[in-house]
């Protein structure tokens, strides 16, 4: 894993709060070209996940494809692709690919993954009838005991009743996102993927509902060992 400390690089896509986290004292790290927040200054010590944890991860590499060769084109590349419409499946080395449509599929790798990335630079090269779908989605992942209760006020569905694994759109705090209910570190946890302009002012609305419930504004190092804090 190819690991640069401080200044975050020109070149990495810059998070849509970057300067959020700045005023938070980021501790920014560069990982195979992407850029994140791995620890801030009033972090509480220690691995615990607090009772509502509010991370950034919007430097995930990400890709959008869509066409009528799509699903055999990422199948044939080593992608477990859903069957259903806004069914996820694991990428291979984390991250997920979602089914955004009939011909239409959305990738975000992991911490440690690279697999959009690959097939972001495969693309064009023989795929015939696939074509790339720009994404530039800030993506903010909620999780902790008190998760629930964060989305239960900003939100109006009941995610007690909801289908981990499947993506829903929805509005949270006023604004339109892609929603994905997961697992991390045994907790239940949300992935959020929304227009970047409406970044800041979700994640000010999230952070006084997280604080207000005991929790934490977390860098990426406390949920994710892959990422070294």
């Amino acid at each position: 894993m190819n690991v640069a400390m401080n200044p975050a690089p020109a070149a990495a896509r810059r998070s849509p709060i970057h300067d959020a986290l700045e005023a938070r004292g980021a501790e920014w790290r560069d990982v195979n070209g992407t850029t994140f927040a791995v620890r801030l200054r009033d972090e509480p010590a220690g691995d615990d996940i607090p009772a509502a944890a509010l991370c950034d991860l919007s430097g995930l590499n990400q890709l959008g494809v869509k066409g009528p060769d799509a699903a055999n084109w990422l199948s044939t590349a080593g992608v477990d692709v859903p069957a259903d419409l806004y069914e996820s499946r694991p990428l291979p080395s984390g991250g997920r690919v979602v089914r955004f449509g009939a011909h239409e599929f959305f990738l975000e790798d992991g911490i440690a993954g690279s697999k959009a990335s690959e097939l972001s630079e495969q693309l064009g090269f023989g795929a015939e009838q696939v074509y790339r779908v720009e994404h530039q989605d800030a993506t903010f992942l909620l999780t902790g005991p008190r998760s629930l209760d964060v989305m239960a006020q900003t939100c109006g569905i009941d995610f007690r009743e909801a289908n981990g694994g499947r993506a829903i759109f929805t509005r949270v705090a006023g604004v339109s996102c892609a929603l994905l209910p997961e697992t991390i570190a045994d907790q239940q946890a949300f992935r959020l993927w929304l227009d970047p302009s409406y970044a800041p002012y979700l994640w000010e609305e999230l952070v006084v509902i997280v604080e207000s419930l005991g929790g934490h504004v977390v860098g990426a190092g406390r949920l994710f060992p892959d990422l070294p804090a």
